[in-house]
Parts: C-alpha cells; structure tokens; sequence
C-alpha cells in the first residue's frame, strides 16, 4: 500500500484542471469597470492563515468592506492562478513573504454574498467564493514579516481552540469560525489519512471520523 507521504489526502487539496493551453493576458479592469463586474460576477478569493511552530494562527482586523472586522489575509484570485500560487501571491502582497506554492494546503471552501463592498456604489455589495488555505511558517519568516497596512488596522497570532471557545472575546464571523474548525480539524484529517494508508482499523478511522464530525457540530452553531 502507497504511504501517505505518496498519496494524495483527498481532505487537503483542491483539484485544477487545465483543457487545452490557457494563456494568460493582461486585461486590467479600471475601477469601473471593475464596479460593474463586481455587479455581475462572482469573485474567486484565495484567503489564509499563517501558523507558527506553535499552532497559532494569524488574523488581520480589517478596516474596509466587505468584512471591517477580524478576518483572514488574503485576497481575489487571478485568471490561470491555482489556489496554491494565488495563496503564494496574497501572502507575498500581504507579507512581504515569499511562500512557495507548494507548501500550502486546503482548508475549506465556501460561498458568500456581502451587503456591502469597499467599491463604490458600497451598496451593492459583493459575491464571493472563499477558498481557505493554509501554510506552517518558520520562526525566522514570522519575525521578517513586512505587513502591508492599506486594509488592517491591526493584527494578531491566536490559538484557535481559545478563539472557538465560548469565553473568546473575539465575536467571530461565520466564515472565521468555519474556517478555524477546519484548521484544528486539518491535523484530525492528516492523521485520518495517514491511517488508511498505513492499514489502520475501522475502528481507528471510524474514530478519527467522529472527532471531526463532533469538533464540527461544536463550532459551527
């Protein structure tokens, strides 16, 4: 039996398929013009979270619309962008680190729609798709890191089992909080994994499926 290390976990990726060669072009959209597409379409956005060696995750309290509250870094994608390189490039923007794309991982993914949006008209909000990803950072990358301020007013490392609990002083989003349990559960899914490669028994998977499913109902209400 392949090991884990030779298989792909089917809980910690996001398949891309390319048909046929796509080029990528450089259409740049004027705010305008970018206003009436926001009007139309739905927005991809790759959206992160940094943890350190000891398990903490970094949030940004944003100070624009759609979202002027804590919330992920990140930021839309880019025609031809996988979600790894658009995650890659968020965090670059975002960070001034260079994070290759081949140490993110999946989190979860989600669809919203938003009342408001930082582009005028601000009232005709925004629809979003929200792809969650995650990276480990080294200590040395975590005290070189460079934020960017345009949309954060502030920001902050936290454990997410302290901000899902019930005495957290932080009101999370729905979103945030979905995105957190997903990120405890991570290790749950690698561990899940690592199971079935390695011939675990039903019983042990069995297990590991039910941590996941009660940290689930838990959170999420």
């Amino acid at each position: 039996m392949p090991t884990p290390d030779q298989t792909e976990n089917p809980f910690l990726g996001m398949p891309h398929y390319v048909t046929g060669t796509y080029t990528r072009n450089s259409t740049f959209l004027n705010d305008e013009e970018y206003s009436r597409a926001l009007d139309c379409f739905v927005k991809g956005c790759a959206d992160i979270f940094l943890t350190d060696s000891k398990g903490n995750a970094m949030l940004g309290k944003r100070k624009v619309e759609p979202q002027p509250d804590w919330w992920f870094l990140g930021g839309r994608m880019k025609a031809g962008d996988t979600i790894e390189e658009a995650a890659a490039r968020n965090c670059k923007r975002e960070t001034k680190l260079d994070i290759d794309p081949s140490r993110w991982s999946f989190v979860c993914a989600q669809t919203m729609l938003w009342q408001f949006r930082k582009q005028e008209p601000c009232g005709n909000g925004t629809a979003d798709i929200n792809v969650i990803m995650t990276a480990e950072i080294t200590d040395e990358e975590k005290a070189s890191m460079v934020m960017c301020n345009e949309e954060y007013e502030t920001w902050g490392w936290f454990q997410p089992e302290e901000l899902l609990s019930e005495g957290s002083k932080i009101k999370l989003h729905p979103v945030l909080r979905r995105g957190l349990t997903e990120l405890v559960n991570n290790h749950i899914k690698q561990e899940l994994h690592r199971k079935v490669c390695e011939g675990g028994t039903d019983a042990e998977i069995a297990a590991l499926v039910r941590k996941i499913y009660s940290k689930g109902h838990d959170h999420y209400v």
